[in-house]
This record gives structure tokens, sequence and C-alpha cells, in this order.
């Protein structure tokens, strides 16, 4: 999509959901029924009766572009309850992201998370599902946020962690990929959910988070892995492209213009970058902002960046790889994200875990180290497991960063792999 074409689109989807989007109706299957009431049929297997199907107005986003179905729209807080001494937990009906109230969770300084959880009886069939929920949050500016699925008891846990930097006080959506499992889980029988908010990066403050849409969408048979490379940098051309031909996989380059052709300090060439393109590779744009974060930045000055660096691989013939932008020191305000959709298709930033699938929130994907020895095999396994996404970032590949011998063994691990290695713009088709 060329910029013109992407700001036209998102100014008439804008102006349609400005006037509309609260209008829209979904017909909403609430998880359990939302009443406390565990003893009809439909119950025990987690799926709701139509006798009680609810229309819910979703405020921020268009269900219809939504994967899946919502399994609880938090309308009602009945089934759910605070963990102990774990903070508080109540309705919030100021800003909802569906339906007539979100749920909010908080606890004072001092208090090391607010959690919230809801057991199931009979238990419900998560197997060939992934989870994903809609999040807004205050007070700190990083937060991990925890779903943990009992399968069936305290002693077998699904865990499922993300982390977020930014934006505050906007709604956001969370694809929850797994990151460790606690002996063999049976995701048919989860029979209890907990879901947990902690500080990240500060000891001190208040936890606020606000919840809402809780979604399971059929997961795909095959996960996906995408390796990212940042940095502009030529050892992603004269060490990886030639580790990845070996394969057929190949990458996505995070392109800093302003630092295309610096030799003295290690940077691509423009040519470099035709060869990767030509690879098949995409050529993401990634704004320079120094030693700043790009939320530092006015609101002029944040889309001046953001459009330059778009049009700068456009008019070079990187159009695909344009679509994606690339999240300079991981940190995403709300106005940044408003800019970031008006230009791009897609955003990546640091998530510490894979992704589910099929996505959600394609302004939130979630990328961690690909340098992290056991724990990145890991979460190859679980993507090749359980459907999903994971997204590997590297910088510097040789001497001066991952060794040249790690990254083939790393390569040659994913290849074993039952997954699609792909790039970003190869989401979009898939």
């Amino acid at each position: 999509m060329t910029n013109s074409n992407r700001r036209s689109f998102v100014a008439a989807t804008a102006a349609v959901g400005t006037l509309g989007v609260a209008g829209c109706l979904s017909s909403i299957e609430e998880w359990g029924g939302g009443n406390g009431d565990d003893d009809s049929d439909a119950d025990s297997n987690g799926d709701a009766d139509d006798s009680d199907d609810e229309t819910t107005p979703f405020h921020y986003a268009d269900p219809a572009d939504l994967p899946g179905e919502t399994i609880n729209s938090f309308d009602t807080l009945d089934d759910w309850v605070t963990l102990l001494d774990e903070g508080d937990f109540e309705a919030d009906e100021d800003d909802p992201y569906s339906g007539s109230q979100s749920a909010r969770l908080t606890a004072p300084e001092g208090t090391e998370y607010a959690g919230i959880y809801r057991t199931i009886s009979g238990g419900t069939d998560l197997s060939d599902s992934n989870l994903s929920l809609a999040v807004k949050f205050a007070e700190q500016d990083q937060l991990t946020l925890t779903l943990e699925l009992f399968a069936p008891n305290s002693n077998i846990v699904h865990r499922l962690r993300r982390t977020l930097v930014g934006p505050n006080d906007s709604w956001t959506r969370v694809d929850f990929g797994t990151t460790d499992v606690d002996g063999n889980p049976d995701l048919s029988s989860v029979r209890e959910i907990r879901l947990s908010a902690r500080r990240r990066g500060s000891d001190s403050g208040p936890i606020e988070c606000s919840i809402d849409d809780l979604r399971t969408a059929p997961r795909p048979d095959t996960g996906k892995v995408m390796l990212l490379f940042n940095g502009t940098l030529q050892s992603h051309h004269e060490i990886a492209l030639e580790h990845l031909s070996t394969y057929d996989f190949t990458g996505v380059e995070a392109v800093i213009p302003e630092a295309v052709g610096n030799d003295d300090n290690g940077r691509l060439s423009l040519s470099e970058l035709d060869e990767l393109a030509e690879a098949g590779w995409d050529l993401a744009a990634r704004p320079r902002t120094g030693s700043q974060n790009i939320t530092d930045f006015s609101a002029e000055e944040q889309e001046r960046v953001i459009e330059q660096t778009a049009g700068w691989l456009e008019t070079r013939g990187f159009e695909d790889g344009a679509g994606t932008f690339i999240t300079p020191r991981n940190v995403l305000g709300p106005t940044t994200r408003e800019l970031v959709q008006e230009y791009h298709d897609r955003a990546l930033r640091y998530g510490g875990s894979p992704n589910a699938l099929p996505i959600s929130d394609p302004y939130n994907l979630g990328f961690f180290s690909g340098e992290a020895g056991a724990t990145t095999r890991t979460y190859v396994d679980h993507a090749e497991a359980y459907g999903q996404l994971a997204v590997l970032h590297f910088e510097e590949i040789g001497p001066d960063g991952m060794a040249e011998t790690a990254f083939e063994d790393l390569l040659e691990y994913i290849d074993a792999a039952d997954v699609d290695v792909v790039t970003a713009s190869e989401l979009s088709d898939a």
C-alpha cells in the first residue's frame, strides 16, 4: 500500500469509526453465560447457550475485523475473583473497549501485582485455540501481563506472558503467546484461568490496568517464525544473508535511512539493501531517534520522521517492507500509534514472547531476542506446538555480536522445526 493510499484508507475508516463503529453490533457468545450459573450442559463445556446471546457495541474495533469470538465480555464480573491480597477489581464504565463496561485491576504501591481468576465447572476446551485480550493501562510506563491456564489443576499450568511498553491510556490488543509450561497441560480441560498485571522497569507506583473482550480464535496448523535484523548493519548482508539463503529463509531488515552507506560504522549500503530485497527480504521502516524515544518528540516531529522514513523506502522500490514499522527503542505512545496506523500496516516492538495467531492487533506484534539460547529455542518450540508466531530479534552477527556458529546452529534448529519462516509482509497474506 502506498503512502497516499494508506492515508486515504485510514482516513476513511477513521471517519466511519468515529460515526458508526460505536453503533456496530456483534453477536457475542458469553463464556460460561456470564451469570455464574454452571448447572447447564452448555456451561460445563465452556459453550454459551444460544438463548443468552447478546449484542455488544464495539467502541474501538469492528468485531468483523477481529478473529475468533468473544468468550468473556466483562459486562458482568460475577464469575471473577480477586487473588488474595493482590489488588482490587471493579467495573469501569468510563471508557470500555466494548459493551457497557470493562474490568479494571488496581493495586497500590508496595503490592507485587494485581490479579484475578475464575473457575470453570467441568472445564472448557481451548486445545485448538489461541487467546487475545484488549488492554489499557495507566500509572506505569511498562507492564507485564501473565495469563495462566490451569489444565486441569494448579500443578499443571499453561502460561502465556506479554510485556507492554506503552501506549499508556490507550486500548491495544494482546495476542498472547506461550512462554512456559508446567507439567503436561490438557488444554481440552481448562478449569481455571488467572490473569495478573505486574510492574516492569520500576518497583514503585500503583498498578492500574483495564481489560476487555477476551477472545479465542482457531489456531493454525503450522506456526510461524520471523527473523528480524535491526540496525542496518553490514553483518546482516555479509553473514546472515548467506546462512538464511542456505535454508531458503528470508528476513526483515530494519532500515534507518540516515545510516545507509555509512561504511565507517559498518552500515549497509544501498546496493546491499537491493541485494537483500532481491533475495526476498522485507526492508522495514525504523526511524532514527538517536538516544531519545520517539515519544519524546512533538506530534509534528513524530509524523515527520515516520513519514520521511516510509517515503524513503517507497521511493527506492521497497514498498512491501515499508508497510512495517520497527519501533525505535521499543517505546510506543498513543500519538505514535495513531501516526503509525496512518503510514504503516503493522508495527513490531519488544514483547518478550511469541504472538498468538491469527493476529488481532497488527500494531502490537512482539519480538524477543534471537540470542537468548535455550529460551529462544523454547519459544520456537512453542510456536510449532501451539500455532503461534515467534519473532526473533538480532543485531550484530559475528565477532562483535552473536557468534556466527551460534547463529548457524539456531537456523538449523528452526529448519528442523515444523514452522514456516515468513517476512512481515507475508503475515498479511497468511
